[in-house]
This record gives C-alpha cells, structure tokens and sequence, in this order.
C-alpha cells in the first residue's frame, strides 16, 4: 500500500507543480499522447517478454498491495511449533498445518514430510518448485524496468508527431497549439511515467523477489531438518543464524540499513 501512496504522491507533485505555474491541471491531459506513450511501451513489451511474461508481470502488480509471504521470523516461530508437535506426537500430526499453510513453496515442502517421502525426494521437490517460482518472481522487475526504458523514447516519439502536426498546419495557427501540447506532453509522460512508476515498479518487484528467494531458502532448510528429526531449539538456533548471515550479506551490498534487524512482510 505505501509504494500505491508514493506512485499517487509523485504523480500529484507533477500536476500539482504544474498549476502553481499558473497552468490548469487538465492542461497535462492529453489522450492521444497517452495514447502514444503508454500504448507504444505496451505494444513494445509484448514484443520484448512475449505474452505469457508480460501476463505474469501484470499479475505480480497485485505485490504491490499485497506483496508474498517474506516473513521470516514468523515461520522460524511456526516451525520450531511444527516440531514439538512431531516431537510429542508424529509428523502425521502435521497434516492439518499443511493443508492450512497458504504458502505454496511450505505447503509443498510440508506435505512432502506428512507423506513420508525420502529426504533426498523433499529436498529435490523443493528445488524445483522453488526454480520455478524464482523464474515467475523474476520476471515481473525484468518487464518493468524494461518499460521504464522504452517509455521516455516512445516519449520522444510522441514529440516529433506532435511537431509534425505543428509543421503540417503552420498556415492554421488556431491549430497549431494543439501540437505543440501534445509534443510537450507525450515527453512528460515518457519520462515522469519511467521515472515515477515504471522504473520504481521494477526496482521493488525485484527487492520482493529476494526477499522471497531468500525466505525459501530460510523455508527448505527448515522443513530439512525437520525430516531429519532435529529438536525445536536445534531448528531455531540454525535458522536464526542462517537469517542473520544472509540479512549481513545484504547489508554489506547495500541492500539492507545496518539497523534493520530482520526481513518483515514487505509494504
């Protein structure tokens, strides 16, 4: 929700700006160089992902709302319950929990365990499943980022037809305005629409994405040690220190403050 509020707040600067110029707001409106601009950037991502990668990247906008399941402390808590409870019970005990996890990669992982498959087997199973989410993930900062860099040249596109339009009616000055708006315009949302949402789309589509990497990684070798009957304090103990070396990784490559103290659900 927040980046939904920053992507409104840079949008409403840039008109809002534009009227302390003394120009009204709609004066930025303009269809046909939205028309120009935004239609051109989708007509060129169909060619750049094809359609089943701009289809995912479309549907991974929902992240921004409601962004996967990332919190790692949360499942180092849920995990070390899941194994007092095979502990005092069997890992039959379990199956409740796993036909009640809303995440796919735990889900899988955890039914795996439920019916008694080899560790090798789970091991395998999670690997695979985790690949192919990794690629969906992925996809969705490559399109965007893509967008963000077709947008201002489209924009620049936008600007030579509205001056062609300037040129073709020179002997009809009352219509000469019309194209130079549009030129000026189609620029504007080239860029403002690379800069302000394209671009930032891209960056925390692919700031989720490692996030989500790196809890299935935090995922796979806890249901690992699970299968290998490890006790409660040994999961979390290991866990924890697998969570903080790869959150001081991040932060030694700048992805992390160094006073963050763990990886929580994205906004």
């Amino acid at each position: 929700m927040f980046a939904i509020l920053g992507i409104a707040l840079g949008i409403f600067i840039v008109f809002f700006a534009n009227h302390l110029e003394g120009d009204p707001m709609i004066a930025l409106l303009k269809v046909d160089a939205a028309l120009i601009v935004f239609g051109g950037t989708f007509a060129a991502l169909m060619i750049h992902a094809g359609l089943q990668d701009l289809l995912s990247a479309i549907r991974c906008l929902a992240w921004v709302v409601r962004p996967p399941k990332t919190d790692a402390p949360a499942f180092i808590n849920e995990i070390a319950g899941w194994a007092r409870t095979a502990r005092s019970k069997s890992i039959l005990a379990l199956e409740p929990d796993a036909d009640a996890n809303s995440d796919h990669f735990t889900k899988v992982g955890l039914r795996a365990l439920v019916d008694g498959r080899s560790y090798e087997d789970i091991r395998e199973t999670l690997i695979l499943v985790g690949d192919a989410e990794e690629r969906q993930n992925s996809v969705a900062g490559e399109v965007w980022e893509a967008a963000g860099g077709y947008s201002p040249t489209i924009g620049v596109l936008g600007a030579v037809l509205g001056l062609i339009h300037v040129m073709v009616n020179m002997n009809h000055p009352d219509l000469l305005g019309i194209g130079i708006a549009t030129a000026f315009v189609a620029t504007v949302y080239g860029v403002g629409g690379a800069n302000l949402i394209f671009l930032p789309l891209g960056a925390r589509m692919r700031s989720i994405a490692r996030r989500r990497m790196m809890y299935r990684e935090l995922v796979m070798e806890g249901l690992l040690m699970l299968k290998k009957e490890a006790s409660p304090m040994l999961i979390r103990d290991r866990l924890e220190t697998l969570l903080e070396s790869r959150l001081q990784a991040r932060r030694e490559m700048g992805e992390v403050r160094a006073e963050e103290p763990q990886p929580m659900e994205a906004d």
